[in-house]
């Protein structure tokens, strides 16, 4: 085994093994969040009272110029 490989090995994290956590801590980890309804219309809402579609439209430009790196 070369060096670079040992290095590579040796960056593995183990969570059973390498962290000290509890069998609590594993467990809250497995569970699945809480899924919240999200308000859709009071999103909706805060966006119009805001003015977030009132913006105006930017008009492209276009440059001929060619740009090489």
């Amino acid at each position: 085994m070369t060096s670079s490989e040992k290095s590579k090995k040796s960056n593995n994290i183990k969570l059973e093994t390498d962290l000290s956590l509890s069998q609590e801590d594993f467990t809250a980890m497995r569970k699945k969040p809480f899924k919240k309804e999200q308000d859709l219309e009071g999103y909706i809402d805060f966006l119009e009272a805001i003015g977030a579609f009132k913006s105006k439209k930017i008009k492209t430009k276009f440059y001929d110029a060619e740009f090489e790196l």
